[in-house]
């Protein structure tokens, strides 16, 4: 890597000096793919584009068979959404495929653009990754704001910090020699270091000049961002045969793209499906979304001759449907 170079001082002299920041990332970034071998900025927006809503050892192996199946974003639009969606099960948050999906079809053959600007106008591509790429990939002296930076930085001014005054204070910190790896040491010393739950504030290159860490409670910032959410009742059906099971084709922004059994929320949507055929209640499943809850009951019924079954592994379904069917499976086993 690269020596570290500090960055200048500013004229406000009650903005810490961070000079120390690349000499610790130097020493202690942890060796992660892109970082030990030469990567595109193709492989890396998938990277950042996987790791936004999903832990590090969870993406770390879509990354790899994503990038992989899909070395270019040529080689993406080539292909359907529904094959794109079959690697990406498991992931979550599949409205991050189906914008990837987007991107590729409109880049249209051509490489990604190099600016922040004309990033930010791509599908999926918001002010946070197109810093990153910007950054990382092409060098751009563009700051990022993620979770990890925006504690960070609250502890260094003990403050409870507008979005717009976090994004500030990101630019005026940035080492214009070196802005990707400058990113990524903030983001890495917020994951490793300046954690939400007791900070390492002794081994903190930045804790003689962080505010947070001169206080009796640093964890006090920033400030948390709850999510509550909502309890939702919902109804799925699961139809089988020889032939496999009865799926629908997902609709709507959080599995739309995806296949799925039967399925209603509200009490109006899941009378109407349980009236739609004759069902027999075998039990109940909880999953968890960010933003909601979801008490499911599982009811089965006998196949119509209407009705069209197909293997699930045939098509790409989301872990919601797949527990619902593990389910169903260990139901079955107990009757047999």
């Amino acid at each position: 890597m690269a020596p570290s170079v500090g960055i200048a001082i500013t004229l406000d002299d009650s903005r810490p000096y961070m000079g120390g920041l690349l000499d610790w990332y130097d020493q202690n970034a942890r060796p992660l793919p892109w970082r030990i071998q030469k990567v595109t900025p193709w492989e890396s927006l998938l990277a950042e584009i996987i790791l936004q809503q999903t832990r590090m050892e969870t993406g770390l192996p879509y990354w790899e068979r994503i990038r992989a199946a899909y070395p270019t974003p040529a080689t993406l639009a080539a292909d359907t959404e529904e094959n794109l969606l079959r690697l990406w099960q498991g992931c979550g948050y599949y409205a991050r495929a189906r914008n990837l999906y987007k991107l590729a079809k409109t880049l249209d053959g051509e490489d990604l653009p190099e600016s922040y600007d004309s990033l930010l106008k791509m599908p999926g591509i918001g002010p946070y990754t197109a810093a990153a790429i910007a950054s990382i990939s092409f060098g751009q002296p563009v700051a990022c704001v993620d979770g990890n930076v925006r504690r960070v930085i609250s502890r260094l001014r003990a403050e409870h910090l507008s979005d717009p005054d976090l994004q500030s204070e990101a630019n005026d910190l940035l080492d214009h020699n070196r802005p990707g790896d400058w990113n990524q040491a903030m983001m890495e010393i917020g994951s490793l270091v300046c954690t939400p739950r007791n900070p390492s504030c002794d081994t903190c290159p930045l804790e003689s000049n962080c505010l947070a860490s001169k206080s009796s409670n640093p964890e006090e910032w920033p400030l948390r961002r709850s999510t509550k959410q909502a309890q939702i009742d919902a109804v799925v059906i699961v139809v089988s045969d020889s032939n496999g099971i009865l799926l629908e084709a997902r609709k709507g922004r959080t599995l739309g793209g995806l296949w799925g059994l039967p399925y209603a929320e509200g009490e109006v949507e899941s009378s109407e499906l349980l009236a739609s055929r004759k069902v027999k209640l075998i039990g109940k499943v909880r999953h968890d979304f960010t933003h909601k809850r979801l008490d499911i009951a599982v009811y089965i019924s006998e196949v119509t001759e209407n009705d069209e079954t197909r293997s699930p592994e045939s098509v790409p379904m989301a872990t919601l449907d797949r527990k619902v069917l593990r389910f169903f499976r260990a139901h079955e086993n107990k009757q047999s």
